[in-house]
């Protein structure tokens, strides 16, 4: 077994926000972002005008839109089409995550970076040991950090047990390492919590922080809870698409990996129930891959993976799993 390369040097905070106060902008405006976890051009970036006045307490879009086009300038990264054949280029080069469940990664190789993979289930159908299973494979394979964010605080007790163990075994990590270092674990209380971290902390981290691989389990748990009845539907799937936005950001600008698990609900189809991924057409519009997880019988550890809206695949695909003492296979 290996041990996994240690994490690069976090780089100070002072330097680049220095620069905009040399081109007119005011101390007060640097401190400002500073303190709400602003701290590099390339985040200013992942903001627009609006958000950028809200958190600045701006009375109109004029200094965040002049910050935006400043950061833009120094970083070279005006707004610019590219050609159909350079995209495919690009995408090529996307890291891919091969995750040790043999049918998805034959099937599609793995889950590629820069995109984000839904897997939803109901209780017991091994979302989480696959959320998990993708934090440890790519700890291995690419020396990156993960941050994972546990919206039901199912991961707890997970972290010492011989199942993470085993699993960082399979996959050539070093248990202790991995836990201390690279495995960084967020608990939300709050759907203002989530969202806030998402734009402020975890940002911060896949800019500074050489996170680059973002779990959320799951994704719809905290929104369902607090979102009560029909009257705070369009509500809820207004917030829920706010921070899906937020990540759908991080997966096109800087190339980070987004899992999300997910929940189901009962869907009425003629004389059958079908069970579907909670969310509509919110995630469905946003997320890049989405797989359904069904274990018909919890006595048996085995298990199928369908094809919900996967690239490459006809809907209804399959992939067979089991669940072993090392994770999902």
């Amino acid at each position: 077994m290996t041990n996994v390369p240690r994490k690069k040097a976090e780089p100070t905070e002072d330097s680049e926000l220095e620069r905009l106060v040399d081109l007119g902008f005011s101390r007060q405006t640097i401190d400002r972002l500073i303190n709400a976890g602003v701290k590099s051009l390339r985040h200013i970036l992942l903001f627009n005008a609006e958000e950028l006045q809200e958190l600045l307490g701006s009375p109109d879009t004029e200094l965040p839109r002049r910050l935006i086009n400043t950061a833009r300038e120094l970083l070279a990264e005006s707004p610019s089409a590219v050609s159909a054949r350079e995209r495919v280029e690009v995408i090529s080069r996307m890291p891919v995550l091969r995750t040790g469940v043999d049918g998805l990664d034959n099937a599609v190789g793995g889950l590629r970076f820069g995109a984000s993979h839904e897997f939803a289930g109901e209780f017991g159908a091994g979302k989480t040991i696959i959320a998990l299973q993708a934090a440890i494979a790519s700890i291995g394979q690419f020396g990156s950090r993960v941050v994972y964010i546990d919206t039901e605080k199912t991961i707890d007790q997970y972290l010492s047990s011989q199942l993470i163990k085993n699993m960082c075994g399979r996959f050539g990590v070093d248990y202790d390492s991995a836990i201390s270092d690279y495995l960084l674990i967020y608990n939300p209380a709050t759907v203002d919590d989530l969202e806030d971290f998402i734009k402020l902390k975890l940002t911060d981290l896949v800019i500074s922080g050489n996170a680059r691989v973002i779990i959320v389990d799951s994704i719809t748990a905290l929104y369902r809870a607090q979102f009560r009845g029909r009257e705070k539907l369009a509500e809820r799937q207004q917030r829920l698409h706010y921070v899906l936005d937020w990540l759908r950001r991080l997966t096109i600008r800087l190339g980070v990996l987004v899992v999300y698990t997910n929940q189901v609900m009962t869907s009425p189809t003629g004389y059958i129930e079908v069970k579907m991924p909670v969310g509509g057409n919110v995630l469905a519009h946003t997320v890049n891959a989405r797989w359904l997880m069904v274990r018909a019988s919890k006595s048996k550890n085995e298990g199928v993976m369908k094809a919900l809206d996967v690239p490459g695949l006809v809907p209804g695909f399959e992939v067979r799993y089991s669940i072993g003492d090392d994770g999902l296979h």
